[in-house]
């Protein structure tokens, strides 16, 4: 739903109310009774403004219809509520979002909806299945190991079962890969990352049938897990410069991932389309580009990782990625400090393991930043 501006501005004007009238009752009856609503009423239920980027991204994933949403953590979550129900059984990988995983696993578990967590395969995820599986939850690529599952199979599998598919492909960008070309239901999207790419605003998006769509908009009616206006412009503004970014981002990473695979003080890189990746030939199915995450394994302990990210100058310590500054994120510490070791060790999670995030610094510089720390542990 989009409101005609009479003004013909090339950028879309920003909507910050909460509150939209109506010049008559007859006008408030006519918009009660209709089933397909073509105006705004309160802010819970819609904005033009979100309307505006909900079109963009609709239209960069080749979907009907987009709903954006107040966090990427909302974008998980509410599709999840709106479409499972007590005695339902979701399948996770084990390769994603830590935080996403614990919501399915321990927040859904107190409404009697069952999960299992297998790693991302097609075999895997098959063989999981049971009478009561409704979706099947996975990343593409995963985080932070970027595994890819052959989607297009396995989507064509859950169709004929009638299981649901949502894919986060926060970690691809729809530059780099739509899911639902391949056969996902919804395509998931943390606005945070790519397509802001600016660290400054916090947002999701589903994307997926006009079916679909409309019955999470529907259910976040009541939850109110809505995006300001103001940060929709943001993003929007944000998306137009996207293709180019990501561009960079895959060019630079891939390069910088093939610089640090050859390094003597690093055993392992993991980076969806380099060739040592265990799926590369999977990746290379459904993605045009990498993106800017890579994860490394240092030859050596915590103290060495402390050494490295404390040596480095240009890369900073935070959590996130896909902004201008390139980041280090130790998992160990900052996602999963609190999870028991035995848990962080199936998840492959060590003290020496580091996520890095490759911004838009020149190449060079980057690199010689990463071998000047490399040399110090």
């Amino acid at each position: 739903m989009i409101i005609e501006d009479p003004y013909k501005s090339l950028n879309p004007p920003i909507y910050p109310s909460a509150v939209y009238l109506f010049d008559s009752i007859e006008e408030l009856i006519d918009f009660v009774s209709s089933k397909e609503k073509r105006r705004f009423e309160y802010g819970r239920y819609g904005n033009p403004t979100n309307s505006y980027l909900e079109l963009i991204i609709a239209q960069l994933e080749k979907a009907e219809s987009a709903y954006v949403v107040s966090s990427g953590m909302s974008a998980c979550t509410i599709p999840l509520l709106t479409f499972l129900d007590s005695g339902d059984h979701v399948i996770l990988t084990s390769d994603m979002y830590l935080k996403t995983r614990n919501f399915i696993e321990k927040t859904l578990s107190k409404f009697n909806i069952q999960s299992t967590v297998v790693f991302p395969s097609n075999e895997e995820i098959l063989g999981a299945i049971r009478p009561n599986t409704k979706i099947v939850f996975s990343e593409l690529p995963t985080n932070p190991f970027y595994y890819v599952i052959d989607l297009k199979p396995l989507s064509e599998e859950l169709k004929k079962r009638n299981i649901l598919l949502f894919i986060d492909s926060t970690l691809a960008s729809p530059i780099n890969c739509r899911p639902l070309e391949y056969g996902a239901d919804l395509v998931i999207h943390s606005l945070t990352k790519y397509f802001s790419g600016q660290n400054d605003c916090i947002a999701g998006a589903i994307a997926g049938s006009k079916q679909l769509i409309e019955k999470i908009r529907e259910f976040n009616g009541a939850i109110g897990a809505i995006l300001p206006a103001e940060l929709s412009y943001k993003i929007f503004r944000s998306t137009k410069t996207m293709a180019l970014r990501m561009d960079y981002h895959n060019k630079t990473t891939l390069e910088i991932a093939d610089f640090l695979s050859k390094h003597p003080k690093i055993k392992r890189v993991y980076y969806p389309l380099h060739p040592s990746h265990p799926h590369y030939e999977i990746a290379k199915k459904y993605l045009k580009g990498g993106g800017c995450l890579l994860t490394i394994e240092l030859d050596g302990n915590l103290e060495s990782l402390k050494r490295f990210c404390n040596s480095c100058k240009i890369f900073k310590i935070g959590p996130s990625f896909a902004s201008y500054e390139s980041l280090l994120d130790p998992p160990y510490i900052m996602s999963h400090w609190d999870v028991p070791d035995e848990e962080r060790k199936k998840m492959n999670i060590f003290e020496y393991t580091l996520r890095i995030s490759i911004g838009l610094e020149n190449k060079e510089d980057l690199m010689q930043d990463l071998d000047q720390a490399l040399k110090k542990i």
